[in-house]
């Protein structure tokens, strides 16, 4: 599509000027580069992208290349159909406007699920940081315990609908892995009340094919539901810490084919 054609399919559904999604389509254009846009792909980048705005107006639709890896063309291409599944996955714009209106009273916000397809293209692994003393929620097993007797993530429900109404519980998970739980804390900006970081697991992307997303923000327990109703692809909003670490969520009960944890003495990560 040429930017007169992208032009004409946004003023079909956005009528008025917006100078952020301005913005945000450049941005798209420059991350794609040589894979054109086409119109499923540009209607579907239209759903998601009000949900890459945070609660401070910032735009984070630049952090899709680090999520999506695009300086390689696999990436690219990898962007280009998770835009093209969403279309198909909601029915277009006027099947998301439709069967997902977003109203304020009653309280009805539309979480879309944005799926990361491809994720085995862009890289082999992704890596889930624990608390090393954390249970399996409502149960008294470690989870450390648990992904040793099983090989797998403790399970969370499954995304089987392109949208939801209430926030996802989600497998929080990165690209890369760091030296030791500190630098970990800091690039994903976990506080200490929330885990030791000193468990980590590695998940083989060839099994999580049709269970990657991007990263939804929000507090699971803002009765609101509004409150950073928002994608968060690099971690950033928690100032003190440096932040900056990409973050994948993963659904259902992942397979993990490594778990390491710290040792404190020696000062290393080691196999358990």
């Amino acid at each position: 599509m040429n930017k007169t054609q992208i032009k004409q399919l946004v003023a079909r559904w956005y009528p008025e000027d917006d100078p952020i999604l301005d913005i945000q389509l450049d941005t798209l254009l420059i991350i794609l580069a040589d894979i054109p846009l086409t119109e499923q792909a540009l209607t579907g980048f239209l759903v998601v992208c009000s949900r890459f705005v945070d609660e401070f107006g910032r735009d984070r639709i630049g952090e899709l290349a680090n999520i999506f890896q695009t300086q390689h063309i696999k990436g690219r291409r990898a962007l280009l159909n998770s835009l093209i599944h969403m279309n198909q996955w909601v029915g277009g714009m006027q099947g998301y406007m439709s069967r997902y209106p977003v109203t304020i009273k009653p309280q009805r916000p539309a979480f879309v699920q944005f799926k990361i397809i491809g994720i085995e293209s862009i890289t082999d692994q992704l890596y889930r940081v624990l608390d090393s003393n954390a249970t399996v929620h409502g149960r008294s097993e470690l989870i450390k315990d648990y992904i040793l007797r099983t090989g797998r993530l403790p399970p969370v429900p499954l995304q089987t609908r392109p949208v939801r109404r209430t926030k996802p519980v989600i497998h929080w998970c990165t690209y890369d892995q760091w030296a030791d739980p500190e630098s970990t804390r800091q690039a994903l900006q976990i506080l200490p009340k929330w885990s030791d970081c000193q468990l980590r697991a590695t998940i083989p992307t060839n099994k999580v094919k049709t269970s990657a997303f991007m990263a939804f923000n929000g507090d699971p327990h803002d009765e609101c539901c509004f409150h950073q109703y928002f994608y968060e692809p690099l971690a950033q909003d928690h100032p003190p810490l440096a932040g900056g670490g990409p973050q994948i969520a993963l659904f259902g009960a992942p397979a993990v084919s490594c778990l390491e944890q710290w040792n404190q003495q020696l000062g290393c990560w080691e196999l358990l």
